[in-house]
């Protein structure tokens, strides 16, 4: 794997793509660089015009990645390590952090360029066609057909070695052609136009766009997939924009909306109130998305920021539970059995609660939701037990979007009953398939954290 960058602005960018256009609460040259980290890259040089900002945020400035930044008057002062292969991006591209991730995992495989192609993204040009034959060619045009480059080399740090890599300061295509036209072995890999080129202010709207349209987890649920994101990724949209970090999201308007849910939601016999409740209870889930959507989109995910998430969330589910169970002691005063059995049914999800804790420690992960994934991870359906086969079929009515939305029907139809007792066996069904499987998953996680502490030539 390359571990070797080259981030190029062509001078041209000071007036036509100027630097400080800023993608998603991101300018082109922070963004740049953190999707390059995120790619694997451990070194980078970052050629700029004279005039370029050089400012940078600080969670760019932290970033485990050695940077040096050149202007094109001293770019002939660039040394590669010999032998090693670099990925060049142009800074006017705006990058899907996973595309270029598997680029750079294919490497060269014998080639000294490889050039990265895809179908025109979904945007107006210009674009850079690029034609293979008796050689490689880059040119500019305004209508999207065929391969089009993504702004995405892979390179052999040779082809620098005898060439002022200044004469690519006003057109680096140019340049890489007449470098192409004298190696036979120049290559193309095709790729999901998961990139935009950003000139203006509507290609940064397409960028942002494309970026936001890959922020949904693959274990997220369906109502979250298909009704949560339709909310959330707009309120994302504006607020990333603010330059709030996802914790203070996660702060000021999940944990409030959660909490105030909670309360309210104590008034059971009081309708307006408990439909309050239950709109903002499900309004939490919805914006429960907002953090990590901003996360994602920023690059700046990070461990810390999963368990973050994980203990509020966490916090605003015990202190609704409770709000519910008070509710349920002003429908039926006179009654305590739904006390006890809440009591013990938020017992029992404290019990899953320090089962699911205790894995994700062992593990090193910072998300609860992955005990059910490795659960079922890389096991064929004919050797699962009959607890791994009901957690993997009906685990996701535990998720927050499916209960959250189930809470805001129940408050819509004036029966708040129905939330109660789908609680209570959520509650016992989750805690029995997670003692019956807990023996199994811890011996599983010590391994997991284990095999991260051996070294990867250790473990060929």
């Amino acid at each position: 794997m390359s571990r070797q960058g080259l981030l190029i602005f062509e001078e041209k960018s000071v007036e036509g793509q100027p630097l400080d256009l800023r993608v998603a609460g991101l300018s082109l040259l922070d963004r740049s660089i953190r999707t390059m980290a995120r790619a694997g890259l451990e070194r980078l040089a970052v050629i700029l015009p004279a005039a370029a900002d050089l400012r940078l945020t600080r969670l760019t400035q932290k970033l485990d990645l050695t940077i040096e930044f050149l202007t094109w008057e001293s770019a002939s002062s660039l040394a590669l390590p010999a032998d090693s292969e670099v990925l060049v991006l142009l800074g006017d591209h705006v990058h899907h952090h996973s595309s270029l991730t598997q680029f750079v995992e294919n490497g060269l495989e014998g080639a000294d360029l490889v050039v990265q192609t895809s179908a025109a993204p979904q945007q107006e040009g210009p674009f850079i066609r690029t034609t293979f034959g008796s050689g490689t060619t880059f040119a500019e045009i305004t209508e999207a057909s065929g391969a089009v480059n993504t702004g995405a080399f892979l390179c052999s740090a040779n082809l620098f070695a005898q060439r002022d890599i200044a004469a690519g300061q006003t057109n680096f295509h140019t340049f890489l052609q007449e470098i192409a036209a004298k190696k036979n072995s120049v290559e193309r890999v095709s790729s999901s136009p998961l990139w935009r080129r950003v000139w203006d202010r509507r290609s940064v709207r397409s960028a942002k766009k494309m970026l936001f349209g890959q922020v949904t987890k693959p274990t997220s649920g369906f109502v979250s997939r298909h009704l949560n994101a339709r909310i959330s990724i707009p309120i994302s949209k504006l607020l990333v924009e603010t330059g709030m970090s996802p914790h203070v999201v996660t702060v000021l308007f999940v944990m409030t909306t959660g909490l105030t849910s909670a309360y309210l939601i104590s008034f059971a016999d009081h309708y307006p109130t408990l439909l309050l409740a239950g709109f903002l209870w499900q309004m939490a889930a919805v914006l429960d998305r907002c953090d990590g959507e901003i996360a994602r989109v920023k690059l700046c995910e990070s461990k810390f920021g999963a368990w973050f998430d994980t203990v509020t969330d966490n916090f605003a589910y015990i202190c609704a539970y409770i709000g519910l169970l008070f509710g349920m002691r002003r429908l039926y005063p006179e009654t305590m059995f739904y006390w006890y059995l809440g009591l013990s049914a938020i017992a029992a999800f404290v019990l899953t609660l320090i089962i699911l804790y205790i894995y994700a420690r062992r593990s090193g992960s910072g998300s609860l939701q992955h005990y059910l994934r490795d659960l079922n991870r890389d096991l064929p359906d004919s050797e699962k037990s009959w607890v791994q086969t009901l957690m993997q079929r009906y685990g996701v009515i535990g998720k927050r979007d499916f209960f959250s939305f189930v809470v805001f029907l129940t408050t819509i139809v004036n029966r708040m009953q129905i939330s109660y007792w789908f609680i209570v066996v959520i509650s016992y069904l989750a805690v029995g398939g997670v003692l019956l499987s807990q023996r199994k998953m811890l011996k599983k996680a010590t391994r997991i954290s284990a095999q991260r502490n051996v070294p990867a030539e250790d473990r060929r």
